[in-house]
């Protein structure tokens, strides 16, 4: 049964095909010190046994809730979630890692010490393959922050990262905000997120352990992965576009933009066995850094809709259909 108080917390938890790690991963959230939680499991069409895992875990605790709907994917997921929500605050658990038994009362702690909107954790890479937890600390440290500081570290991608799992949100910064459908959505949303924040901690605990395996989304290379991520960059111009604050921010997006051209140039390469193609390889490039070379315009002539049907990579089969259309209109 679920209950109905309501509760400080909501804990968010998008399972998709995890059941290998979906009992670490419940049990580290039912053994916390701070108990006045609820946790959102919304199975996304696994086709494993996940969603017995959940439904077993809410019949032995009041708390869950387990939910099953065709797959969607984990922005749609993770929306869906958020409006089921009640607690004040919202935390994201991701159903193959797990959390220290601390994790919930340290961060509140620290919300509630310092009037935070955001708590921001140091984290663990756990690598499956050998068994080894490895402490990732930010370069950014301890201290209470104002938007514009964690801005300067987020946008560039190097002092803070755009990761939803280590941090403690308070709800109403979802207010006005989704994640758009598409991958790499945690970044398309998080300088939103930030900017609508007065107050924003970071602690130097390592609370969340993320689990590296080979099988991760985030792992996976493909065009429509890759055009998600340039799209994200995207979004991000398109949030300081909408916010008048470009120019402020504009060493820290070219920072950024530097790495994405150098993920992309050497992505395009490694999708070469996607394409079997040189002259997309090289078109695709071109298109990439055509597009970056746009965002670093002082003004940005791209609308959320216009970002939504973005695809700057393409299979190598427009470019066969494109020259068989050519040859066809030509005889």
């Amino acid at each position: 049964m679920y209950k109905k108080q309501k509760p400080i917390i909501s804990i968010i938890v998008p399972v998709f095909n995890t059941s290998t790690y979906l009992n670490q991963c419940l049990e580290s959230i039912v053994n916390q010190s701070f108990q006045n939680f609820e946790v959102i499991c919304i199975d996304d069409g696994s086709t494993d046994n996940s969603f017995e895992i959940l439904k077993e875990f809410e019949m032995n605790h009041d708390n869950f809730k387990a939910i099953s709907q065709k797959n969607k994917g984990v922005a749609f997921t993770r929306n869906a979630a958020l409006n089921l929500a009640q607690g004040e605050y919202i935390a994201f658990v991701d159903s193959d890692d797990y959390i220290k038994p601390n994790y919930l009362e340290r961060l509140y702690k620290e919300s509630i010490t310092n009037n935070a909107d955001v708590v921001i954790c140091n984290h663990y890479r756990y690598f499956e393959s050998s068994r080894l937890s490895l402490p990732i600390i930010y370069k950014k440290s301890k201290g209470i922050y104002n938007s514009k500081d964690i801005l300067q570290g987020l946008i560039p991608d190097n002092l803070i990262h755009s990761y939803l799992w280590n941090k403690l949100w308070k709800k109403e910064l979802f207010n006005n905000v989704s994640f758009p459908i598409m991958k790499f959505e945690d970044i398309a949303i998080m300088c939103d997120l930030i900017y609508n924040s007065k107050k924003i901690a970071v602690i130097n605990d390592a609370l969340y352990y993320y689990r590296i395996r080979k099988t991760s989304i985030v792992r996976s290379y493909s065009i429509n992965t890759q055009n998600d991520y340039i799209k994200a960059y995207g979004y991000i111009r398109l949030f300081l576009e909408n916010n008048n604050i470009y120019r402020p921010y504009k060493f820290y997006f070219k920072l950024l933009s530097i790495k994405v051209m150098l993920v992309m140039f050497f992505v395009n390469i490694f999708l070469y066995n996607e394409y079997k193609n040189c002259i997309r390889v090289m078109k695709n490039i071109s298109s990439c850094f055509n597009f970056i070379k746009e965002c670093n315009l002082n003004y940005f002539n791209y609308t959320k809709s216009d970002l939504e049907e973005l695809n700057i990579l393409q299979p190598s089969q427009i470019i066969h259909n494109k020259y068989n259309e050519e040859r066809t209109q030509s005889k």
